[in-house]
C-alpha cells in the first residue's frame, strides 16, 4: 500500500496495512483500529501485505524475483499490477513518474529490477549464448497498439496451432540493461495517460512489456569449456510478461467526462 496523500491524510478514517496479520483495515489517521471491524468491509486479509514504508525492492525480492529467475532458466512467467486507480500500480511497476524518471531514483520499479536481474544472469552464464528480444504493447479502448512503432495502427490478435494466441508486434533485440531501458523509454512516451480527480497521471490503457530470452549451450568451437557431451544444442526460449493494468475506477470519484469517461468504461470491462 502506498503512503497516504495530502487529501487522504485529512480524512477521519483511513486504510492502513497491518503487517502482523497480513491485512488491510480501516483505522483512525493515527493508526488506531475502528470499533466496528467487519471482515470484507472494513478489514481484509491477504496472502501477503507490504506496509506503506516498504520499498519496491523488497516487494520485488519477495514477490517477483523468483519468477524472473525461472524465466532466465527457460520457464515463462508473468508479473502484473492490478487494482483501483491511484493505488500505486504504475509506481510499483516503473518507479516514480515516467519509466525514464523512475530509473534515476531508488533503483526504479519492478520493470527496472527485472531487467537488471536478467542481464546479470546473462553475464554469469559464460557457457551459453543469449539473444534477448523485447516488445511493448498497449491495449487502449479495446484496441491493441504497438508502442515501438510510429503509427497508431491497430494490431490484430491472431491464433496459431503452434504459437497459440499472439499479436504480430515489432520486436527489438537488446544487448544490455541500458539498451533495454532505451526501448522502454521510447514506448512509454507513446502510452495514453491523462489527469483525473483521483490521479494526476492516470494510465488510460493496459500495457504489456514482453522480454523474450533465447539461449543455447556454446559449442566447443565457440570456446565453451568442459562441454557436456549429452548437450544436444537445444535452444531454450522463455518470455517474461510485465503488465501494468489501467486502474479500475468510479466516475463518481474520478469526475471523468467525455473521452475520460469512455476510457473508464473500457478499463472497467472484465
Amino acid at each position: 500500500m502506498r503512503p497516504l496523500n495530502q487529501n487522504e491524510g485529512q480524512h477521519r478514517r483511513v486504510w492502513k496495512v497491518l503487517p502482523k496479520f497480513s491485512s488491510v483495515a480501516q483505522t483512525t489517521v493515527t493508526g488506531q483500529p475502528v470499533a466496528e471491524r467487519v471482515t470484507g468491509r472494513t478489514f481484509f486479509q491477504f496472502d501477503q501485505t507490504f506496509a506503506e514504508d516498504v520499498a519496491t525492492r523488497q516487494v520485488y525480492d519477495q514477490m517477483a524475483k523468483g519468477i524472473v529467475t525461472s524465466v532466465c532458466t527457460g520457464l515463462n512467467g508473468t508479473i502484473f499490477a492490478y487494482g483501483q486507480t491511484s493505488s500505486g500500480k504504475t509506481h510499483t511497476m516503473q518507479g516514480s513518474g515516467t519509466i525514464q524518471e523512475g530509473a534515476t531514483g531508488g533503483g526504479g520499479g519492478i520493470v527496472h529490477l527485472a531487467a537488471s536481474d536478467i542481464f546479470r544472469h546473462v553475464q554469469s552464464q559464460a557457457d551459453r549464448i543469449f539473444l534477448v528480444r523485447v516488445s511493448f504493447l498497449e491495449i487502449y479502448n479495446e484496441d491493441v497498439r504497438d508502442l515501438l512503432t510510429d503509427d497508431n495502427k491497430t494490431l490484430q490478435i491472431r491464433e496459431d496451432p503452434r504459437r497459440g494466441v499472439f499479436v504480430q508486434s515489432q520486436e527489438e533485440i537488446v544487448t544490455d540493461f541500458q539498451s533495454l531501458l532505451t526501448i522502454l523509454f521510447k514506448g512509454d512516451k507513446s502510452r495514453h495517460v491523462s489527469s483525473t480527480a483521483m490521479n494526476e497521471r492516470s494510465s488510460r490503457s493496459h500495457t504489456i512489456f514482453r522480454i523474450t530470452i533465447e539461449s543455447r549451450k556454446k559449442s566447443e568451437a565457440q570456446g565453451a569449456e568442459n562441454e557436456d557431451p549429452n548437450e544436444d544444442g537445444a535452444v531454450l526460449i522463455s518470455t517474461l510478461n510485465l503488465v501494468d493494468l489501467a486502474g479500475s475506477e468510479s466516475v463518481r470519484h474520478t469526475g471523468a467526462t467525455g473521452d475520460r469517461q469512455k476510457e473508464g468504461g473500457m478499463i472497467n470491462q472484465r
